[in-house]
Order: C-alpha cells, then structure tokens, then sequence
C-alpha cells in the first residue's frame, strides 16, 4: 500500500518529478539603426494654404459652419505640431502660415 502511495504522489506532484527544470530559449535580440535627423523632405515646412475669401456672402448651414471650423482648428493644430517637430530637429520654426 505505502508503494503505491508513493507512486501516486510521484506522479501528481510536479516538484518531485527528477529530471533537469526545461530551460527557456534566451531572447531573439532585434538591432534597428535610427538615425539622428529625420529626411530633409520631413523638416520642410508646410506650404500656406490659402483661406476662404473675406469679401461675399454665402448662407452655410449651422452644422457645415461647425464643421469648417474643426477642419480649421484641425489644420492650425497639425501646423503648430509640425513646426515645433522642425523647431526640435532644426532650432528654426516655420513661419506662420
């Protein structure tokens, strides 16, 4: 009977199993260059794009108006993002636009 207790918990308890712990492949190292500037075709600031006119009229639709405006806001946004990436790389920001 104590034979096959003994058996039974050989079996069932993995920390008395004999034999050497599997050991774990050591890990894939990735080696990437990165270059200290970005491509001079990056640090061009954006060109001016012209606005709407100021002189006329047009009758636009309450949620048209909202939506040029965060197209606006959107674009001044990019366009502060851009300059100050430019400014970091270069020390020269892009002139208002």
């Amino acid at each position: 009977m104590s034979a096959a207790i003994g058996l039974l918990l050989s079996t069932t308890l993995p920390g008395c199993a004999s034999g050497p712990a599997p050991v774990a492949p050591p890990p894939e190292v990735v080696v990437r260059t990165v270059r200290e500037t970005p491509p001079a075709e990056l640090l061009r600031c954006p060109a001016a794009v012209p606005g709407l006119p100021t002189d006329g009229g047009a009758m636009i639709p309450a949620d048209w108006r909202a939506g040029i405006r965060r197209l606006a806001k959107s674009r001044g946004d990019l366009f502060d993002q851009v300059s100050r990436l430019i400014q970091f790389h270069t020390g020269e920001a892009c002139p208002a636009g």
